[in-house]
């Protein structure tokens, strides 16, 4: 790059980071602004990384940059990428949910949307709910789509598709102890949505130093954290503020951040902490085969007797996932 160009606004093309994969290797080099100057950040071929990925989120940094005579190569990769996921979404769940995976797709950049901003507005939050309200819809109408939102797991492995994947998982494990209500159900799924939104918060300077007694404090701490910023809200119920504040909290009293133990934790708090568990489960072992990984998870949540969750709701959610996963294994053979 000649020197003229490499601090020319006009040499640059702004593109959204959220719609990247920060684990896929770049077909382009990308760049960030910082102090007036553009900053080479990964060279073409290089993946962005998770945790420099959740880092940008954590600093509100949105947009990144590529050279402008690259944007065609960077959204023939980028829209590649995404055809890829459909069609792999299309040939699991079948050609009748490809319109619920559109939507997913766009519910997800309203949550990206959310983890970006600075505060959150009741503006905001309205669309979510609706957002929800549509989602529960959907599952309540179409056990397919119910099968698809329990076992769908986005290619990303940030904190916002982190969010999004334990609700998903919540609502599943709400159906299955015999929650039907909208009300509930929405509950369910937007406490989810916002149980590390105090995670998101924490000091950037402090999330390089892992084991840090700072940072150590700042992680007990998020639970509450999450709940002050939620509170400047209108329009979000009281029963979301409980979920974010005890999704840590367990059964056996040696949770946090307050160590609540038994009935004295609130059972939709208990959903989504199994949902949280179940997903970082799914993360930690993301180089095994799917169905496998899915099996490690249930093993976690039928290995628990009575330290984290109740254990009166543990046989009847690892029953509905065992099930899930023959029922999907039988497919698979039957297709092969």
């Amino acid at each position: 790059m000649s020197v003229e160009n490499e601090n020319n606004k006009d040499y640059y093309s702004e593109v959204v980071l959220s719609k990247v994969d920060p684990e896929k290797e770049l077909p382009v080099d990308i760049y960030i602004y910082l102090n007036d100057k553009f900053i080479k950040f990964r060279s073409k071929g290089d993946p962005i990384g998770q945790d420099k990925f959740e880092l940008f989120i954590a600093k509100g940094v949105n947009k990144i940059f590529i050279q402008s005579d690259e944007i065609m190569d960077y959204l023939d990769w980028l829209n590649e990428q995404n055809l890829q996921e459909e069609r792999d979404f299309v040939d699991q769940f079948g050609e009748e949910n490809r319109g619920f995976f559109k939507r997913s797709k766009d519910f997800k950049e309203k949550v990206y949307d959310v983890f970006f901003e600075k505060e959150i507005t009741t503006t905001v939050i309205k669309q979510l709910q609706e957002n929800v309200a549509d989602f529960v819809d959907e599952i309540k109408s179409n056990s397919v789509t119910e099968q698809a939102i329990a076992l769908m797991q986005n290619k990303n492995t940030n904190v916002a598709d982190h969010s999004i994947n334990v609700a998903n998982i919540a609502i599943f494990i709400g159906m299955v102890l015999g929650h039907g209500h909208q009300f509930i159900l929405e509950n369910i799924y937007m406490g989810s949505l916002f149980h590390d939104y105090g995670k998101l918060k924490i000091d950037p300077n402090l999330l390089d130093q892992k084991g840090d007694r700072l940072y150590s404090q700042a992680i007990q701490d998020h639970p509450i954290n999450g709940t002050r910023l939620l509170e400047k809200t209108e329009g979000i119920p009281a029963q979301v503020f409980v979920i974010v504040q005890q999704h840590h909290e367990q059964f056996n009293g040696y949770g946090y951040p307050k160590g609540l133990s038994g009935d004295e934790i609130y059972e939709l708090s208990q959903i989504v902490s199994m949902a949280n568990v179940f997903d970082n489960t799914l993360r930690e072992h993301n180089k095994v085969p799917k169905n496998e990984r899915y099996r490690r998870a249930i093993k976690i949540l039928e290995y628990d007797r009575g330290k984290m969750w109740n254990p009166k709701y543990i046989g009847r959610v690892v029953e509905a996932f065992t099930a899930l996963i023959d029922a999907i294994e039988d497919n698979d053979k039957m297709a092969s």
